[in-house]
This record gives C-alpha cells, structure tokens and sequence, in this order.
C-alpha cells in the first residue's frame, strides 16, 4: 500500500512539474521579444568558421566564442548520464520501500508514514522526468550567463514544442479501446493466417504494427504495438533476455517503420520538404530496405528464442481460449444478469444484512462506547460546552464509521451511502465496440494526423476528443493520461537540451564521408533524437545527395538504441515498464537493439 502511495505522490509531484513547466512556456509564447535581447543560441553561420577544416578547430573556436556552448553540453551530459543510472535509483527505491513496509508490518512505523527517500529516488529513477528536470538546471545556467530575458526569448521563441505536444495527443488518441480493438481485430486476421499461435502474433506485432507508423505516424504505431506486445506476450513472463530483446526488436523496427513515406516519421519530416524527398523517393531508397532488414531482425530473433517461443505457447492457448469463451459464450451481460437474480434469494434466505449488521451495530456501539469514555471528560474539562462536545463526537465518529463500513461492510449501507464500485477488470470486458463509434475515433486520429504541424488544430481536437470519449463512456476503457503527459515532459525536456547542441552535431555530421557520417549518425542517435540530427544537416549548405541518405540512414537505424533515441521511444518505455520492474534498464535495451541496428545498417549500406 505504502509503495502505491509513493508512486501516486511521485506522479503528482512529476504532474505538478509539467504543469508548471507548461504553463512557464505559454506565458513565454505569449510574450513579445524583449528589444535588445540576447540572439541565443548564436546561429551556426554566426561563428564565422567556414574555412577551417579540422572538427577540433572548429568546435574550440566555438566554444572560445560562446563559453556557454560548453556548459550547455556538459548539462546535457549529466542528463544522458543520468537516464542510465534510473535503474539503480529504482532499485535503490524498491529496497528502501520494501525496508519501510516490513516496519510498519512490525509496528516500528507508522502505518501512514513513507520512506521519504523511497519517494525521491523513486522520483529520480523515472525515465521520464530525467531531461525535465536537467533542463530546470539548463535554466539556471542560462540566466546566470545571460539574463531573464534571453532564457524567455529561447525557451519561448526558439524552442519548437509541437513534437511533444503531438506524441501526448496521439498517445492518448492511440491507446482508446476502439482504436485498440480495430488495430487487435487487423493484426487477428493476419496471425490467423500464420496459425494464430504466439509465434505468430508475435512476429505480426513486431511487423506489422512499426509498418503502420508510415501511415498513422511512429508515435500511435508504437501505442498500440506497445499494448499489443504487453497483453499478449509480455502477460506471459518471459525471460529477462527475451525482454529486452522483443523491446529492443520493437524499438528499432518503430524507428525505421516510417520510411515508408515522407510524412510520418519525424527524421524524415525534417528533411522531406528542404531536400525535396516525396514518398515515392522514401519508398524506393528506404521502404523496401526497412521491410528486409525488419523481416531478418525478427527472423533472426524468432531463431534464437523459438524454444522459449514454443514453451510459452500453452499458456498462451489457455488465456486466448479463455478470451474466445469470454467474447463468443459466457458474456459479462449475461452472468452479471444472473448474478442479480441470485443477489436477493441469497439475502433473503440467510438473512445477511441483518445478521451482520446487528452484530456490527453491536461491536461499533461498543467502540463509541469506550472511546466517549477516553476523550471525552478531557474536551469537556476544556470548558467547553459539554453538548457541543458530544455533537462533534457524534459526528466525526459516524464520518469514520461510514469510511470504514464503505472498506470493509459495503453492502450494509444504504446505496446512496456506498462507494462507487470499481472494477479493476473494467478494461479487460469482451462488450463490443458499435461501429460509429470507432469510425468517430479513427476520424478524430486521422484529423491530428492531418494537421500534425498545427497544434492550435489538433490540441482543440484532443479536447473534443475528451467530450466526445465522455459522450460514449460505456463503450470506452478508463483514459489514463500520466503515460502520455510524462512522455510529452521528457520530449519537451529533450527539445530543450536539444537546441543548444548543434554547434557541435553540425560540424561532426558536415565534413565526413558518407559512410564515416552513416556510422556517425547512428552513433549520435543514442545520444539526442534522431529529428535533431537530420534536422541539423538541412542546415549544412551544399550538403551532397550521398550524406543526404547516409545521415538519414544512419539516424532511423539507431532509433531504437536508447530511450531518448527516437521521439515514440518514451512511450513505448512507458507502456512496457511495468514488465521490467519499472525499471527499464539502459544497457539492457542497448544489448536487444544491438543487433537489429546492426542488420538495419547494413541494408541501408549495402543496396544503395
């Protein structure tokens, strides 16, 4: 209990954050550019470098020019740093709660007290958080270096917050149960055709589901592929390598499942429109490469883990078939049906209301009974009005009793009385999906897609989303928004740190060979996104056609790498935590993505 607490706090601490830090960057957006104000970062072309051809020159000239350049990356350092220590800081939190537990157990605690260490390494340990909150030192640097004024105009004006805010709103569109039962009704039909057994539902997912980020954007392919791989394999508790490397699998696939067009994944947006790159061209210089390299991945996998595939292939019969009886013959309407006939015979007949509820106005009269005779004489020799004493006893004792009856007795209160039931099981109902109202969700999705570059469209949208998800409550699942919004508060966090790294990114990715910028790219992905990398060729001039595909290439096959690699990274990692303790460890995802990155790689190398 104690745990669920420190998280529930940890969350709201973590919302409370991202709230403010919204909040900070509208009144920024709002605001007008101080006259006078910093130009901050400098531009690239600014540093007046041109003509020096040795990177390390350059990037001491840069640094001599603008001292910040240095602090900047160091910060961001730290914060790279920091994402893959969050592990240890979990594991650290875990034994200090478990620790408090067993003394609250012992009666050495107080049953409501928590570890409040727990809380603040718990708070460390989340993934999400990390870049927020480096990005609040990132502040503070700034305006000791600068002023108030110039940390405004960067975060407000030169800072581009609409990738965040169109993951957090696809996320939440992608994760509804309609769109969830659409997406899990197609993949049915294609694993079906492979024999409809775990081994086929599983290379469906890692399939089909990245292949989809091409049309419905890699952020909403990686929600349902995610919650797909959750319910369906990751239910069934494999082994910590097969993990990993299912999510390493699934995080590069995601990364290179958008090549497909020019639209949908944010890399290629980067430079689609300035290099002038249409989905005709993505298809044949990148689509049919991913599809092989993805094809082998997968195979290769498939290969190594067939035996633990195979094992887990009985367990995964028994929960479909219980789903099948769940969905085709005993159906929650009807034994809920049933369930309420039986309710009253069976009170009627052992007469349980009135049996407990004698007994337990009996023990609770003599509660009253005892606490009035310990409390009560020291308020009222308060000179208190002994009457007005007995009243607000009276009151206060029935405001515990009916908490504690509502726990423990609820069917003895009156229906008014009783707390609304909640059923953790409520998500998990085989009731259909009418129509209409998956067609409204697939509009609403298709309607952010469109306007993907348009927040002041798809965010009123989210909202009447919100309305309309109210409107059609029976048919919906619960709508958790603490997975999307902690994802949107590590991108923006990363976009943050982001913008000040390219006076080095530029020159490293400017004045190598295509082969020496492919291996570069890749590497520099695990280290920032990969939109900021291919994002900062555009702006090296005369940039030839060749490091044009090498640098793209090479970004979308180190997507998967780290967490902080490709922006629907974080979501993913958010969705699939609670498989790995809640704690998804770096090195871990870094040895599962290895080897598809490599293979990936190498297509794109290869068939050029």
């Amino acid at each position: 209990m104690n745990s669920v607490l420190s998280r529930s706090k940890c969350g709201m601490v973590v919302f409370c954050l991202l709230l403010e830090v919204i909040l900070w960057a509208g009144a920024a957006w709002a605001a007008a550019p101080a006259e006078g104000v910093v130009d901050f970062p400098p531009a690239l072309d600014s540093y007046g470098d041109q003509d020096m051809t040795s990177i390390l020159e350059i990037l001491k000239h840069r640094i001599r020019q603008q001292p910040f350049n240095l602090v900047a990356t160091l910060i961001f350092f730290c914060a790279i740093v920091h994402t893959f220590l969050s592990s240890k800081f979990m594991q650290v939190a875990h034994k200090w709660e478990h620790e408090h537990e067993e003394k609250i157990r012992q009666g050495r605690a107080d049953k409501y007290s928590v570890h409040h260490g727990a809380e603040l390494f718990h708070f460390f340990g989340e993934v999400e958080v990390v870049f927020g909150l480096w990005a609040a030192v990132l502040v503070i640097a700034v305006v000791s270096f600068f002023d108030w004024q110039t940390t405004v105009y960067y975060i407000g004006y030169r800072v581009n917050y609409v990738e965040p805010m169109f993951v957090v709103t696809i996320m939440i569109l992608a994760a509804t149960r309609p769109i969830l039962k659409l997406a899990e009704a197609m993949m049915q039909k294609i694993a079906n055709l492979l024999g409809g057994t775990l081994i086929a539902w599983w290379f469906t997912v890692l399939t089909l589901g990245p292949t989809l980020g091409s049309l419905i954007t890699e952020p909403a392919a990686m929600t349902i592929s995610a919650l797909l791989l959750s319910t369906k394999f990751y239910s069934l508790k494999p082994s910590t390598g097969f993990k990993y490397a299912t999510l390493g699998l699934l995080f590069v696939n995601i990364s290179v499942g958008g090549t497909l067009t020019n639209f949908a994944a944010p890399p290629v947006l980067m430079v689609a429109g300035p290099w002038d790159w249409s989905t005709l061209f993505m298809l044949t210089h990148f689509g049919w490469k991913e599809l092989i390299g993805m094809l082998l991945s997968n195979g290769i996998y498939y290969l190594i883990f067939r035996k633990e595939l195979n094992g887990m292939q009985h367990d995964f019969a028994v929960e479909e078939l219980k789903h099948g009886i769940q969905k085709e013959l005993i159906k929650r309407t009807d034994l809920e049906a049933e369930f309420d006939k039986i309710r009253p015979m069976v009170t009627q007949e052992i007469d349980f209301g009135k049996t407990v509820g004698s007994k337990t106005k009996e023990v609770i009269d003599n509660v009253k009974i005892r606490l009035e005779a310990s409390y009560l004489p020291g308020l009222q020799g308060k000179g208190v009005d002994p009457e007005l004493v007995k009243e607000a006893f009276d009151k206060r004792f029935d405001e515990i009793k009916l908490k504690k009856l509502r726990e423990f007795f609820p069917g003895l209160l009156p229906r008014e009385q009783r707390a609304e039931f909640f059923d953790p099981d409520w998500d998990e109902r085989d009731d259909p999906v009418p129509t209409w109202v998956t067609v409204g969700h697939v509009l609403f999705m298709a309607w952010t897609i469109f306007n993907a570059h348009h927040p002041t469209l798809f965010v009123p949208g989210l909202f009447f989303f919100l309305g309309f998800a109210q409107v059609t409550l029976p048919f919906q699942n619960r709508i958790d928004l603490r997975p999307p919004l902690l994802v949107g508060f590590f991108l923006g966090g990363l976009v943050i740190h982001g913008g000040l790294q390219g006076w080095w990114i530029e020159p490293v990715l400017g004045r190598l060979g295509e082969i020496p910028l492919m291996v570069a790219a890749t590497i520099l992905t695990a280290f920032n996104d990969n939109a900021a990398i291919t994002y900062l060729c555009t702006l090296v001039p005369a940039f030839p056609d060749g490091c044009k595909y090498a640098v793209v290439a090479g970004a979308v096959a180190g997507g998967g790498l780290t967490v902080i690699a490709n922006a629907p990274n974080p979501a993913g990692q958010s969705l699939l935590k609670k498989h790995f303790d809640d704690a998804v460890s770096p090195i871990g995802l870094l040895k599962g993505a290895l080897l598809p990155t490599v293979i990936l790689w190498l297509c794109f190398a290869l068939f050029r």
